[in-house]
């Protein structure tokens, strides 16, 4: 599935926050988004999302509106709500609601949770947790969905050195040539671990965009060079 983001803008109380004429998803690729503090990297997940609808512009997947593919979007938020209940039952929730096989369900959960060593907090209330293990638990409960677009907002941002290449071995793992991966990320080394394409933004705008080794090596927006000290 394809996503395009065409003639985007999203203003709050007049104030633009997002203005992008143009930006194309492919599926089977990593996209690490990039920027500053409200650069409009987390307004254009949102906007991808279907939970912030645009000022003016559209959302198309594979030319078609959000309602008719919904089902086939995750996300992670940057600050995630875990629910009143077990870290097992928050991570399954998705598949529960979806009415999935038991046996579907308890592959699933076996295969995900391995990335994580969670075992010992599985039945204890999510409400109880650190910011880590909680960024642990959004992350397995978006990814073991297995949608056809997945969306994570600083997925790794509460986590340790360990976990967060855990977390980044998943992300790679669960890429397929049907998949799409956006994730925002203010870490250049990540985004140099994991995607296949970076996506930099300031003021609301793409400033620049492409594969990660070219982007990296040869930058031409004068801004990035100094962010990248190129």
């Amino acid at each position: 599935m394809k996503i395009q983001v065409i003639n985007a803008i999203k203003k709050y109380h007049n104030k633009k926050v997002l203005d992008v004429d143009y930006i194309e998803f492919k599926p089977g690729y990593i996209y690490a988004v990039m920027g500053l503090n409200g650069s409009g990297k987390t307004t254009l997940l949102q906007s991808i999302a279907g939970i912030n609808k645009l000022t003016n512009g559209e959302v198309l997947y594979d030319g078609k509106d959000f309602k008719y593919i919904k089902d086939r979007i995750t996300m992670m938020m940057q600050q995630p709500y875990l629910f009143d209940c077990s870290v097992k039952e928050n991570i399954i929730m998705g598949l529960k609601f979806r009415k999935l096989d038991k046996d579907i369900i308890q592959s699933r959960m076996e295969s995900y949770i391995k990335y994580f060593d969670i075992e010992e907090i599985i039945n204890q209330n999510s409400k109880k947790l650190s910011g880590g293990e909680s960024a642990k638990v959004a992350l397995l409960r978006t990814l073991i969905m297995e949608t056809d677009i997945v969306l994570l907002d600083e997925p790794t941002a509460s986590m340790d050195v360990e976990s967060t290449i855990s977390a980044e071995g998943l992300m790679k793992n669960i890429m397929n040539e049907n998949r799409i991966l956006i994730v925002v990320t203010h870490d250049l080394y990540q985004a140099e671990r994991i995607a296949d394409y970076v996506v930099f933004m300031d003021k609301g705008k793409i400033i620049e965009m492409g594969e990660k080794e070219k982007v990296f090596r040869d930058p031409k927006n004068h801004k990035l060079k100094l962010l990248l000290n190129k």
